[in-house]
């Protein structure tokens, strides 16, 4: 069966005519009481998302499926449920603080920004941000070095600690690692300003 673009099913009447496709000219001959199909394209535009930003958001998707499951595996391995005092909290900040030549207080000064001190949260922010000491995961696993549970209050505050002094804190350049901890500078001088009130 021949078929052409832009006509409708009609009956012909005897005549010889060259028809141009993408492989040349061809003579075609048609007969009386032949019927010819003909076949009109559908185009069908629809305004959205290109190619690229089709691959991004499968990515994207792939990636929170993993997540996900790993904050089920991290829910499951937590620490159990503790309840912390101040002096609890205050002697970790101070063993993390320790470690990496960061000021404790600033650790704390975090931690009462991100989650209000929370000690064992698996809660996600709206940034993708998880755990007592709100890392995205990617974060998390690069400054990870006490323990590999995102929720786990001690893993977390260890974390964070490598964090801040990888940015400066360590060198005594507080601006600079808060802003890194999270690129806002009214984060940078709420944090500051708790963690001089403490």
């Amino acid at each position: 069966m021949l078929v052409l673009a832009w006509g409708a099913l009609q009956p012909l009447h005897a005549s010889s005519q060259d028809i141009s496709n993408e492989t040349g000219k061809q003579k075609v001959v048609i007969k009386p009481s032949v019927m010819l199909e003909i076949v009109r394209p559908k185009v069908e535009i629809v305004p959205g998302e290109s190619e690229v930003q089709k691959q991004e958001k499968a990515n994207a998707e792939a990636s929170t499926r993993q997540l996900t499951a790993r904050e089920r595996t991290a829910t499951e391995v937590s620490e159990p449920a503790k309840s912390y005092n101040l002096d609890e909290l205050r002697s970790l900040y101070r063993a993390a603080g320790a470690k990496f030549s960061v000021d404790w207080k600033l650790i704390e000064a975090v931690h009462q920004v991100e989650t209000g001190k929370s000690t064992n949260t698996c809660i996600k922010s709206y940034a993708g941000a998880t755990g007592p000491m709100q890392f995205l995961p990617s974060t998390f696993r690069h400054y990870a070095n006490e323990g590999n549970d995102i929720c786990a209050l001690k893993d977390s505050v260890y974390a964070a600690a490598n964090l801040l002094a990888s940015s400066g804190a360590d060198r005594g350049d507080i601006d600079s690692a808060l802003f890194s901890y999270n690129h806002s500078m009214s984060y940078v001088n709420l944090v500051k300003s708790i963690m001089n009130s403490i």
